[in-house]
């Protein structure tokens, strides 16, 4: 995967996370740089542009971990569960329509896993967990 799109998905990403954090800080006591309120993280991504490549490449294959579409749609990092940082661990490949419908449900379920088919939720953890076991073995 190209430079510029490893950066633009990253970018993306931490235009995401800002907007979610402004909406969300507004109504929380100053203090920690990193909050959760009503369930939902807030603080710095918690990953640079080489592990976009990474995650693009070698976790999810190129392509999207709810639909399966690959590369020729366009592709977005989003978070698997708004509880925990965008780490490299909880952090899904969607298509931009796996993406809406996630954020959808997210706004409508309180959690966006709650729409994702049980195979899907399954395939995508069982995923997240081999980047843990990859992340542990670099020690």
């Amino acid at each position: 995967v190209g430079r510029n799109v490893r950066h633009k998905l990253y970018q993306h990403l931490k235009s995401r996370e800002k907007k979610l954090e402004d909406s969300l800080k507004p109504s929380l006591r100053k203090g920690s740089a990193n909050y959760t309120t009503e369930g939902i993280y807030i603080g710095p991504v918690q990953i640079d542009p080489d592990d976009v490549e990474y995650l693009m490449s070698e976790l999810w294959k190129n392509k999207c971990g709810l639909s399966g579409e690959r590369l020729g749609t366009v592709l977005e990092l989003h978070r698997w569960d708004k509880c925990r940082p965008a780490s490299p661990s909880n952090l899904v490949l969607m298509s931009v329509k796996a993406a809406q419908k996630f954020e959808k449900d997210f706004e409508e379920l309180g959690d966006g896993r709650k729409g994702v088919d049980a195979e899907v939720k399954r395939r995508v953890e069982a995923r997240l967990a081999m980047c843990v076991l990859d992340a542990e073995d670099d020690y």
